[in-house]
């Protein structure tokens, strides 16, 4: 199956379908040692996490020098987006940083601007946890958002984002383990890892238990109607497994720790090869 036949059939979780759209119109020119785009694709696991067990050897995840040397090639370009007046629809998980004009880009980073607003309402300083947050991207652009307010901003990563983190984005504070947990935060928010981590349940309790007023959970992978699965996902030379979620099982555990929605946010939809049911990428921010 060719690589065009894969992007369009099978879609990519962490990129917009717009943007494997534009992959498949025109073949992009990203810099030199990015390297051209990777061929994404999802692919239903009926196994589900034994799968990891099974293809330990070959299922490495994100923990891997490629992906990381991937955003730290961009990093300085996302950054001086970040500045100024222009539009905010660009993402460094976009290859062409040029491209500041994407209304789903844009969507993504008006919701959060709106989050963080009103976590910092009434405040001059306020403190986030971003739980799988890469080079710490979102610092950056809370900076542009909030540039009257001190944000003391901690980031928890895989060890070899995090190190990057360090070098790149030093105001950050960096966490390669679950010591982050051991205080509580303003905003404790989870942008498209989640889904990635065996014991989900059990970090997302986590992670309520450590936000102080407000919890923003965006862009999950939620199904519709049948219960949470898993899928395989290729991307970068790398794979991983993921959560497919069901809506109840993500509502009931973060309302079990004392939550009620203030916002339902939505998404694009994505396609699963072989999935009984095909996904929504949908978010919330809750209030304790």
């Amino acid at each position: 199956m060719s690589v065009l036949l894969r992007i369009k059939i099978l879609g990519h979780l962490l990129l917009p379908p717009i943007v494997t759209r534009w992959l498949a119109r025109t073949p992009p020119s990203p810099p030199e040692i990015i390297g051209p785009p990777p061929s994404f694709s999802l692919e239903y696991l009926p196994a589900g996490w034994s799968t990891l067990q099974e293809r330990k050897d070959e299922i490495k995840g994100w923990n891997v020098d490629r992906l990381v040397n991937i955003e730290t090639a961009k990093w300085k370009a996302f950054c001086e987006n970040c500045r100024g007046t222009g539009p905010l629809g660009f993402s460094h998980e976009h290859t062409d940083q040029t491209q500041v004009r994407d209304v789903s880009f844009h969507n993504i980073h008006m919701t959060y601007a709106y989050v963080i607003a009103l976590a910092a309402r009434k405040k001059t300083h306020f403190s986030i946890l971003d739980w799988g947050g890469a080079l710490g991207h979102y610092y950056q652009l809370a900076q542009a958002l909030m540039p009257d307010v001190t944000i003391d901003y901690h980031c928890k990563e895989v060890p070899a984002m995090a190190e990057a983190g360090k070098r790149l984005n030093p105001e950050v504070h960096w966490y390669a383990d679950n010591s982050c947990l051991d205080r509580t935060y303003d905003l404790v928010m989870n942008n498209s890892s989640l889904q990635y981590i065996r014991d989900w349940r059990g970090t997302l309790a986590g992670l309520a238990r450590s936000a102080n007023e407000y919890l923003f959970l965006a862009r999950m992978p939620i199904l519709d109607k049948g219960p949470s699965s898993a899928a395989i996902q290729r991307v970068y030379e790398t794979e991983m497994i993921l959560h497919l979620f069901s809506r109840e099982d993500v509502l009931a555990v973060v309302e079990a720790e004392g939550f009620r929605v203030v916002r339902d946010f939505v998404g694009e939809r994505f396609s699963i090869h072989n999935a009984p049911e095909q996904c929504e990428v949908r978010g919330w921010l809750f209030k304790r």
